[in-house]
């Protein structure tokens, strides 16, 4: 009974429809969790001598590529429609990154400066973005385990933990299909990257930003 409502369960999560329903949702809460990332608004630099600002903003260029490559694999593989043109998915990456682009372009950087500035009006509550952050890295898992489930195991006879869960998944590391193995993998990535925003979300504070206190808010 309960092996019958896992194999369900996982043949529900790879039907077409939920599939493209989640790759699209994905695509969404990413953008809305880009526009509410406190972190961007900051001054302060990190990693490699950058603000904050643009190293979130290449965090999101890698999603949007990772995303834009799922979504021409799952065209690939079961198209919901035949009357569209050649290659119309590259406008939704354009439109992908020109929204990313345009929203770090148009995002000033604050500081402390003891006037208590409150965030955009656009931005949620804290409460609210970790809610958002949990939304996304959920979804991003989610499609995940569908890659994972719908191209199973290339080589079954190959029985070590490494050929079983690495090497065999994702149509396996072999030629013809290395560069679409590299693909989803990096998905995985997209995913720990979904994990460590909702971290920064969760732990945020204002000041270790150089933002003014009412952003804790």
């Amino acid at each position: 009974m309960e092996q019958n409502l896992v194999y369900g369960l996982a043949e529900f999560i790879i039907t077409p429809l939920f599939r493209w329903i989640t790759l699209l949702l994905t695509i969404i809460l990413s953008i809305l969790l880009y526009l509410n990332q406190p972190q961007r608004f900051s001054y302060k630099t990190d990693f490699l001598g950058l603000s904050y600002k643009w190293q979130f903003y290449i965090l999101a260029i890698f999603g949007v590529i990772t995303t834009t490559l799922t979504f021409v694999g799952l065209w690939i593989q079961i198209p919901f429609t035949d009357k569209l043109p050649n290659y119309w998915y590259m406008y939704i990456f354009v439109l992908y990154l020109a929204i990313i682009t345009q929203i770090t372009v148009d995002s000033e950087q604050y500081k402390d400066d003891g006037s208590f500035n409150p965030p955009p009006t656009y931005m949620l509550p804290h409460n609210y973005r970790v809610l958002l952050s949990y939304a996304s890295m959920v979804v991003d898992a989610l499609i995940m385990v569908q890659l994972f489930i719908y191209f199973g195991i290339a080589d079954r006879n190959k029985k070590t933990i490494y050929s079983r869960y690495f090497l065999e998944r994702f149509g396996g590391w072999y030629p013809g299909n290395k560069l679409d193995f590299i693909f989803d993998w990096s998905g995985v990535v997209d995913t720990l990257i979904k994990i460590y925003i909702l971290y920064l979300q969760q732990s945020f504070r204002a000041c270790e930003y150089g933002l003014p206190p009412s952003w804790n808010a």
